[in-house]
């Protein structure tokens, strides 16, 4: 990406890293009941991961290979699954930095402090490797860049809102609760919510969880690397 696109975005880049997710934060927090201001914490970091992190690989690695850069690197040479995984760790980065800025302003506005904070780093981290292999799975899944950039805004707000990250899987109906376990920000959301109420056996249960979800992208990543 030249510096000229890297300036062109960065309007977007200020306002879904700081001013979306603050002004998610300070509008549920100022609505919520106590008892639920730990999820509205929760809630805003998960869903900065799916939006952020889906959408910003994903489309990374669809504009690469839209304007030839993705073919120029492989025929140099570098190996596919490698340059990819550049491109997911840069993006990465941006979210890294970004995560205890939300923590931050959490303890500031709503008064929520993580009790374990190694758990919470160790939940992040995987999380963010977890959103990324999403990312880098749509783009492999899907050749049209045009196509990539609509799947991604779409499957990253639907993990974003659609699934218990902004309160308990116990308040989705029977049987609807069970479709919830087959959407990977819930695994994120009760991990980091386990980590901040310290219950350390409970987060590393859904850590595994969050394990098993990339060990599949993985592989099909894998698949779709072969296929392409």
């Amino acid at each position: 990406m030249d510096l000229k696109t890297i300036k062109a975005y960065i309007p977007s880049i200020l306002f879904f890293s700081l001013f979306f997710p603050f002004g998610l934060l300070i509008m549920l927090g100022s609505v919520a009941s106590a008892e639920f201001s730990t999820y509205v914490v929760v809630g805003t970091i998960t869903f900065y991961i799916s939006v952020s992190l889906i959408n910003s690989v994903a489309q990374s690695i669809g504009a690469e290979r839209e304007y030839g850069r993705f073919s120029l690197m492989i025929s140099s040479g570098i190996p596919v699954q490698l340059y990819a995984l550049a491109i997911a760790f840069s993006n990465g980065l941006q979210t890294i930095l970004v995560s205890p800025i939300i923590i931050l302003a959490g303890d500031l506005f709503l008064r929520i402090k993580p009790d374990c904070i190694p758990l919470l780093a160790i939940t992040l981290i995987l999380s963010i490797f977890l959103g990324s292999m999403i990312g880098e799975a749509l783009a492999f899944a899907i050749k049209n860049y045009y196509a990539i950039n609509q799947y991604s805004n779409i499957l990253s707000f639907t993990l974003a809102f659609f699934a218990p990250v902004y309160y308990p899987p116990c308040s989705v109906p029977m049987p609807f609760r069970y479709l919830t376990f087959l959407e990977p920000t819930t695994y994120i959301s009760r991990a980091i919510y386990y980590s901040y109420v310290g219950i350390p056996k409970e987060t590393l249960i859904w850590d595994l969880g969050i394990v098993i979800f990339t060990l599949v992208l993985i592989i099909l990543i894998n698949y779709l690397h072969k296929r392409s």
